[in-house]
């Protein structure tokens, strides 16, 4: 079995980018989400989306693309869902007596009194 050599394309030429070489993102963090994951082969395609996304200061940010096993590990972890532990709600202080607890429920459950508006 041959291991792959494409990793990703261009976002802008579509020319192949391979596993283990260097490419491009842009700074900008629009650019730069999980959904939009915008690459470039060349410092020049990246270039080329410049204008089109109409940024004011941004530059590109050399890389290197992951190799054939990071890649997979990467994609297994995306895989895999992640547990949410629920948050934890602090336990009632054993050392408010009874009363207390009382008379805040009273004071809750008054009703909210206002002056008439004098016009």
């Amino acid at each position: 079995m041959t291991t792959p050599t494409l990793w990703r394309p261009c976002s802008s030429c579509k020319k192949s980018i391979h596993f283990g070489t260097r490419y491009w993102v842009c700074n900008v963090s629009t650019c730069n989400r999980k959904r939009t994951g915008l690459i470039f082969c060349t410092v020049s395609c990246w270039d080329a989306h410049v204008p089109q996304m109409n940024h004011r200061e941004s530059w590109a940010e050399e890389k290197k693309a992951p190799t054939p096993a990071e890649w997979a590990q990467i994609l297994a972890e995306e895989e895999t869902p992640k547990k949410r532990t629920p948050k934890s709600v602090p336990a009632p202080d054993a050392k408010v007596n009874s009363d207390q607890s009382a008379s805040t429920q009273v004071k809750s459950a008054q009703p909210i009194l206002r002056r008439p508006r004098s016009d």
